[in-house]
């Protein structure tokens, strides 16, 4: 027997232990939660950029999943949410973005539809809208852990 077996064969389950309690959580209630909330404020920039009236969108609702871990919706990698909204105007919009969430918790995301869309600044340059492509990190230690399919 090697005389370090002993020593490697303590230094492996502390190590595994180590890594495994410093990897976020990456659940469907943390991404839903946070995608919405980044939306909404992506809505009001893009609001903002173009010199209207801030007038925040209505979010009905969102539902992502796991394009990776489909049994649990749960794990970093690709994510597709759908954004269910209502305009100032009234008008409903149900938009699909691609997720893609790292092991650390945070994200981009980008619009199905309108992955090049960009609207008038006040000086009438036309600039990329905010609302279809955006980035954050989700706080991983809130204590949403539900992975329920819905």
């Amino acid at each position: 027997m090697h005389p370090l077996s002993p020593r490697l064969l303590f230094l492996v389950p502390v190590a595994t232990l180590l890594v495994s309690g410093c990897t976020p959580d990456t659940t469907r209630d943390r991404v839903e939660h946070d995608v919405t909330a980044t939306f909404a404020n992506q809505y009001v920039q893009s609001e903002q950029v173009q010199s209207q009236p801030l007038r925040p969108a209505q979010v009905r609702g969102t539902e992502c999943h796991s394009g990776l871990n489909k049994t649990a919706d749960a794990g970093p990698g690709a994510w597709h949410c759908t954004i269910s909204w209502t305009d100032p105007a009234g008008g409903r919009h149900d938009d699909g973005y691609v997720v893609l969430v790292d092991s650390l918790g945070c994200y981009q995301a980008f619009s199905d539809e309108e992955r090049d869309a960009t609207v008038r600044s006040a000086d009438g340059l036309a600039v990329p809208d905010p609302r279809v492509g955006f980035d954050g990190c989700y706080d991983v230690y809130d204590g949403r852990t539900g992975t329920s399919k819905a």
